[in-house]
């Protein structure tokens, strides 16, 4: 059983880690750590990353020099097929490497297919002959079945809003079957609101009572030894005025502010997490998940989970290597791939915020942009102090600044402007309400832009898209006894 980040950090070092994921702040503590080679990726990685992080990093976006909505599956892919494309020393570099996969969340087969073109021999996690969670209609049917209690709801075939409205109130959710970080996730006050949850996909939708509550995310590790350790909550920012986010759209977490929930509610809400993560373990699966609550009061309703790494991970694994602790992220690395890891996590809230910023209004070209980095509010403005890639280089009165588009890139609407990371309060404890210090930080990023209004977006198209899911979402049989699926020996 591996217990400390030393022990950890040998054995993932042992075969040259890749990662393919939507951003390369996802994969932060695995890169400190010195456990990824290589970052394929859509966005690109912030400045002195590559330098500093001792990585290559390879992403779509400055290729592109276009910040839109492009998924990561489509994104991963896309790199590769250039990169193979180009020929040269480019691809040159894959060919005759292992790397292992460090996975953020599953593996599409066609990442696996792109990178063996280019030469590479890829290790990848055992698959387990297990059911995923991939469809927010049949998971919900789930976690009722182990106990769970969930918001009413119904999966129905068309959204008829006279219907809808007469079962679920003036206001309720509809959401697609698939989709994550808001995606496909629609608030729906009237007929119109309807609109954007049809151009989303076809049915049967998911429809559920909106609950007006706290956002609560609460990290659960599922280990290889079937123990189930639940880990730090987190308040979700989903619904933040001010930030340019839609309805459901992920905004950050805030992890000091469960402590200014109610307690009772919070504790309730890590006993739920527990009993689908034991549920999870006798399924057969291991590594991280995420249960996203919503409090009602003192009773917390369980929407949905995320099985894999979250958003959030990586500030918690931020929190842990400041605690001398071994870091989630690398903990779910061992896991999917077999290997038990041991040592309770704190669940005591902690000071850790990060807030997404996005682009409103139409297509522009950054003509200046912040520089990325450790920052300071002077006058209202941001001043600069230095490098810094996450929450360890935050002092209490510091803040962060990741994920900024460079200069000369084009940003559709809604796509991320920046990332503010900070010690201290953002939003109030709910996680809705800008405080102060989040409002003039949020001012001050938007006035650091200049950016120049485009007729449209001058993208080059992508190849065809990927049409197949990241995992097959199957409807979820009960709990079973027994030992867990039988597993192939670990690759390293």
């Amino acid at each position: 059983m591996i217990t400390s980040c030393d022990e950890a950090v040998a054995r993932l070092r042992a075969v040259p880690g890749l990662s393919c994921c939507s951003r390369p702040l996802l994969m932060l503590p695995l890169l400190r750590t010195g456990c990824l080679s290589a970052v394929v990726s859509v966005e690109g990685a912030d400045a002195g990353w590559a330098g500093g992080l001792g990585a290559a990093f390879h992403a779509l976006e400055p290729q592109r020099s276009v910040r839109d909505r492009t998924g990561t599956g489509t994104g991963v892919h896309e790199v590769l097929r250039r990169t193979a494309a180009a020929g040269g020393a480019a691809a040159g570099a894959w060919r005759g490497r292992e790397l292992a996969l460090l996975p953020y969340a599953g593996v599409r087969p066609a990442w696996r297919a792109a990178l063996e073109a280019l030469g590479a021999r890829v290790v990848e996690p055992p698959r387990l002959a297990l059911p995923v969670l991939g469809d927010k209609r049949a998971q919900r049917a789930w976690l009722r079945s182990v106990g769970a209690v969930t918001p009413p709801d119904a999966v129905v075939p068309a959204l008829d809003h006279r219907e809808l409205r007469r079962r679920f109130g003036d206001r309720y959710v509809v959401q697609t079957p698939t989709g994550s970080s808001g995606v496909g996730t629609h608030l729906v006050t009237g007929q119109d609101g309807l609109l954007p949850a049809l151009r989303a996909g076809a049915g049967p939708w998911l429809v559920s009572g909106y609950v007006e509550g706290p956002a609560l995310n609460v990290h659960v590790l599922v280990s290889a030894d079937s123990t189930v350790r639940v880990l730090r909550p987190s308040v979700q920012l989903t619904r933040v005025e001010g930030v340019g986010a839609p309805f459901g759209t992920y905004s950050g977490c805030d992890f000091a502010a469960p402590a200014r929930l109610s307690q009772p509610a919070v504790a309730r809400a890590a006993t739920v997490a527990r009993r689908v993560g034991e549920a999870l373990a006798a399924l057969g699966y291991r590594g991280l998940f995420g249960a996203d609550f919503v409090l009602d009061g003192e009773r917390p309703l369980l929407l949905e989970l995320n099985c894999r790494m979250q958003g959030s991970t990586w500030l918690l694994g931020e929190l842990e290597l400041a605690e001398h602790a071994l870091p989630s992220a690398l903990r779910h690395v061992l896991e999917v791939y077999g290997h038990a890891t041991g040592g309770e996590a704190r669940t005591d809230a902690a000071d850790a915020v990060q807030l997404v910023v996005r682009h409103t209004g139409g297509p522009v070209r950054v003509a200046a942009a912040p520089v990325g980095g450790l920052h300071r509010l002077k006058d209202g403005r941001l001043a600069y102090c230095g490098t810094g890639f996450g929450l360890l280089e935050c002092g209490p009165d510091d803040c962060v600044l990741l994920q900024l588009p460079s200069p000369g890139m084009v940003l559709e609407p809604g796509v991320p402007l920046g990332r503010i990371v900070a010690r201290y309060p953002l939003t109030g404890p709910d996680g809705t309400v800008l405080t102060v210090a989040g409002r003039r930080l949020v001012e001050a990023l938007r006035a650091g832009f200049v950016l120049e209004p485009l007729p449209q977006v001058p993208s080059e198209p992508l190849s065809e898209p990927l049409s197949e899911p990241l995992s097959e979402p199957v409807a979820l049989p009960g709990p079973r006894t027994g030992a867990g699926p039988d597993r192939a020996a670990a690759p390293w």
